[in-house]
């Protein structure tokens, strides 16, 4: 041990000696471990979490899927709420099943309003997840036993501390929802904020209070096994694995399918580890991809600052060739020899990797900085003891591929002969030491040209992913989303207020045209199985799953799509009392009926009576993401399919944020009470949409450029 420290206290003297090259050693090794660090913070975020519940190994997510005659298979879906019932009741591999219904809900606080969000659970969710409240109690029983029976609620901890600054008072307080009134029974833990990457909600209620929380198409097919918009958690029973359970409740789809033919035949469950849906498991595969490719590019820039450090401590042994092989001529041993210069390379890498941990942190802010709103609440970046470890491992290994061989080469007994060379010639042994070197700058190039290359293929496909025309306008377009249950508006008052905001936003000098849907852009939809002319639509086997939407008169024009001759957009006479009425876009049509003229065609739908039919025909638009194949979607009039949340499309002349202002005070000045939410431009919107592949080019980009 007392040799040890003698060998750091030479290895810091000639580090202090020698003052430009260790900063120049340290910073290419720190540059290198911190892009490998901050990587690993990223994928150790996305992959290796731990979901903040007790024992996550034996928690799960129930999904549904779907496959039909037409060779379609649809993976982690939502369930209904029948299907969700009979899982919870029929199992024989849960302890625990309960239902996770997302309700966007409107609070009420001193006469002033603002949207949170919920989620409604069976009463025993908190016990099934394993997560104790940290203030306060549980649900009860009979907080969940009927209609209405539970008007209590369990914060979550970052909204109790942000909107009631963390009292503890609040417990037995009654707060107002969706013009309800709620007790505050409890806060859950800091740590916890959902079951695996869910909503991460403000509050947790009774699903007994589904009537009196929920609103349009939710509300209204709630009880449908068709209609899925909610999701189920559950915990194993002892000594049952994912696998046994994902075969159980394939064996219970069947039994579904058997028994309710018309909504279920087609339809399965699948298992998932609570762990795996951090990352929603539908963009998981892609995000995987990414993360092998940035892996793989960090990996090249630490080989390329090995290469670099390890020719820098070749240059090195040729000023110190004469005090090596004078200590090999006395008599010092190769292995204490080559345990001295290990330790002054360890020292660099310890150096380095304490400099890692710093670039790593400006790493973990760039990440944040380039995700438009923030990461995820469900992805932790924190740099922890995973990380910790992490550094210090790769230092040791990158010590190694750095220092080992200028070790063992300068260590030579050869030294000894080339000193006497030097003594005679004056550059002895030079030769071997200039080859080494050059073989060590042409990897170091080669390695070079291939992590530039990486990032550069990584950039070139987000510029590409940027190009990609998303059917609809995004450069002078803007959205509000708009919820008017909070406001107790009825249906006519909200129809009614509909016609008129569009109506005056129109008049604004800065607004090309206005018009409202159900949905934002890029945002999916509900999807409703749909028979299109042609297909029997006794076995649901036949149908086609389909993103529907609702829309005003006059959504494709203020939108940017484009409706294609023969057809005719919605007007005012679409109503309840009039003919159903759809337009469908390009994609659906070529799918199903290709060469065939739509307009007059007729559309079904599971557990809906009557037709529908076919008054148009838009083009095709992205409805989830950018990178997605044309997909069938079906547009609805809004007042056949009334929605009280809505978003306001508004297209502007000249920069989108220029005319907020004026936009916001015409609809305020309509009702001042009105909350207006989630205000962003299209193009914002489609920058969201490129999280991973602009996270992704941006740190390759600058991993490239340290290459």
């Amino acid at each position: 041990m007392d040799s040890f420290f003698k060998d750091l206290r030479y290895a810091a003297r000639m580090m202090v000696t020698r003052p430009a090259f260790t900063l120049v050693a340290v910073l290419s090794l720190a540059l290198g471990i911190g892009a490998n660090t901050t990587i690993f913070t990223l994928a150790k975020a996305a992959f290796l979490q731990t979901v903040p519940v007790n024992d996550p190994a034996t928690l799960v997510m129930v999904y549904s899927n779907q496959h039909n005659t037409q060779g379609d298979d649809f993976h982690f879906q939502p369930q209904n709420h029948l299907n969700a019932l009979d899982i919870r009741e029929k199992n024989q591999v849960f302890s625990g099943a309960s239902l996770v219904i997302p309700a966007p809900l409107t609070l009420e606080i001193s006469n002033s309003t603002s949207g949170v969000f919920g989620e409604l659970v069976d009463w025993d969710f908190f016990h099934i997840v394993g997560v104790p409240p940290a203030l306060g109690r549980d649900f009860r029983p009979d907080e969940d036993d009927k209609v209405g029976s539970g008007p209590v609620a369990i914060l979550s901890y970052g909204f109790w501390n942000k909107q009631f600054g963390a009292d503890r008072s609040i417990l037995g307080r009654t707060i107002r929802v969706n013009h309800q009134d709620i007790t505050v029974i409890g806060v859950a833990p800091r740590e916890y904020h959902d079951a695996g990457a869910l909503f991460n909600p403000d509050l947790w209620m009774p699903a007994s209070m589904a009537d009196q929380m929920l609103s349009g198409q939710v509300k209204q097919y709630l009880h449908q096994r068709f209609f899925r918009d909610m999701f189920v958690v559950a915990r194993l029973k002892p000594g049952v694995s994912v696998a046994a359970a994902d075969q159980s409740m394939h064996t219970l789809g069947a039994v579904l399918a058997h028994d309710f033919p018309k909504e279920n035949s087609g339809r399965g469950f699948e298992v998932v580890p609570i762990n795996d849906t951090v990352i929603p498991p539908q963009g998981r595969d892609a995000i995987v991809r990414a993360t092998v490719v940035m892996v793989t590019i960090v990996g090249l820039v630490l080989l390329i600052a090995c290469a670099n450090v390890a020719n820098l401590l070749l240059s090195r042994a040729t000023l110190r060739q004469r005090e090596i092989a004078i200590r090999l001529s006395m008599g010092a041993r190769r292995s204490r020899l080559i345990r001295q210069l290990l330790t002054e390379s360890l020292m660099l890498g310890v150096l380095a990797g304490a400099l890692a941990i710093l670039f790593a942190f400006w790493g973990r802010g760039l990440i944040r900085r380039l995700i438009p709103g923030g990461l995820p609440t469900a992805l932790d970046v924190s740099l922890d003891l995973r990380v910790l470890l992490f550094t210090l491992v790769l230092s040791v290994l990158a010590t190694l591929l750095f220092g080992l061989m200028p070790a063992l080469q300068s260590s030579k007994s050869s030294q000894v002969n080339a000193l006497r060379d030097r003594s005679a010639t004056g550059s002895g042994g030079s030769t071997h030491w200039y080859s080494l070197r050059g073989v060590l700058v042409m990897v170091q190039v080669a390695l070079s040209l291939v992590a530039l290359v990486g990032a550069g293929l990584f950039i070139h496909s987000l510029v590409n992913a940027q190009q990609i025309d998303p059917g609809f306008e995004v450069q002078h377009e803007l959205t509000i989303f708009l919820n008017f249950t909070a406001q107790q508006y009825s249906q006519a008052r909200a129809e009614q207020f509909f016609k008129e905001v569009v109506d005056r936003l129109r008049g604004l000098p800065m607004v090309a045209d206005a018009s409202i849907a159900d949905r934002a852009p890029l945002n999916g939809g509900i999807s409703w199985t749909t028979f299109p002319e042609g297909v029997d639509p006794s076995n649901s086997r036949n149908g086609v799953l389909t993103p529907v939407f609702a829309v005003q008169p006059g959504y494709f024009s203020a939108a940017g799509i484009a409706l294609q001759p023969g057809g005719r957009d919605f007007n005012d006479h679409d109503d309840v009392q009039g003919q159903q009425v759809a337009i469908v876009n390009r994609a659906f049509v070529d799918r199903n009926w290709p060469k065939q003229n739509a307009i007059g065609k007729k559309l079904r739908f599971m557990a809906q009576p009557g037709e529908t039919t076919v008054v148009g025909v838009a083009s095709t638009v992205k409805v989830n993401t950018l990178g997605e194949d044309p997909q069938g979607v079906i547009y609805f009039p809004l007042k056949q399919h009334y929605a009280p949340a809505v978003t306001l499309y508004v297209r502007t002349r000249g920069n989108p944020s220029a005319a907020l202002g004026s936009i916001r005070s015409a609809i305020q000045s309509m009702d001042p009470a009105l909350q207006l939410r989630g205000i962003q431009t299209v193009r914002e919107t489609i920058d969201q949409s490129l999280i991973a592949p602009r996270l992704g080019a941006e740190l390759l980009g600058t991993f490239g450029a340290l290459a």
